[in-house]
C-alpha cells in the first residue's frame, strides 16, 4: 500500500488574515498556491498515475489543496479526517487509516505542519519527533504491507520531494 503525504500549498498569511477578524481553520490559499500546487499535481501525475482516495484536513486551506488534486486526479473522491488538523498526535490518523482505509491501495493525504511530518515519521521509526522538512505543496511517500495492519515504525520511504523539484 501506499500513502502519499502532500502539505496544503501557500496560504493566505496567518497575521495578515486574523487582523481581518476571522479565523486561522478558514484561512484560504493564495492564487499563487494554487497555480503551484496545480503544477506540483501535473507533474506528480507523471510518476502516480491514480489514487483510491484523497483525505483531507477539514481546515480550508487543505480542503482546497484536496480539491485541486482531486480534478488533477480525474475527480478522485476527498473526505474529510479531523485527525489530519495540525496538532492531532500521530497515533490519531494511524487509528483513522487502520478503521477507514482498510480496502485502499493509494491514497493521499493533505494536512498541515507539523503533523504530516511527525506522522510521517511516526510511521517510519516509531518516534513521534520528526526528522522530516515537508515544504508547502511538498510531497512525502511512503510504502507498508496494508493499512489495515499499519503499524509505526513499519513503513518504508519511497520518496520525498520538495515542491521546487516537480516545478522548476
Amino acid at each position: 500500500m501506499e500513502l502519499i503525504i502532500i502539505r496544503h500549498a501557500v496560504a493566505e498569511e496567518r497575521e495578515d488574515f486574523v487582523k481581518k477578524g476571522l479565523e486561522d481553520h478558514m484561512r484560504p490559499l493564495t492564487l499563487k498556491g494554487r497555480k503551484r500546487m496545480q503544477k506540483v499535481c501535473v507533474r506528480l501525475l507523471d510518476f502516480v498515475k491514480e489514487v483510491d482516495l484523497i483525505v483531507s484536513s477539514p481546515l480550508t486551506r487543505a480542503r482546497q489543496t484536496a480539491e485541486i488534486i482531486s480534478q488533477i486526479y480525474f475527480e478522485t473522491k476527498v473526505v474529510e479526517a479531523p485527525e489530519l488538523v495540525p496538532h492531532s498526535p500521530p497515533q490519531a490518523f494511524l487509528k483513522w487509516l487502520r478503521t477507514q482505509a482498510r480496502t485502499h491501495r493509494r491514497l493521499v493525504i493533505v494536512g498541515h505542519e507539523p503533523h504530516l511530518s511527525s506522522f510521517a515519521s511516526y510511521l517510519l521509526s516509531g518516534k513521534t519527533e520528526s526528522f522530516i522538512d515537508l515544504k508547502k505543496s511538498g510531497v512525502i511517500a511512503l510504502e507498508m504491507e496494508s493499512f489495515a495492519h499499519a503499524e509505526a515504525g513499519a513503513a518504508q520511504l519511497l520518496y520525498a520531494i520538495p515542491p521546487k523539484f516537480l516545478i522548476d
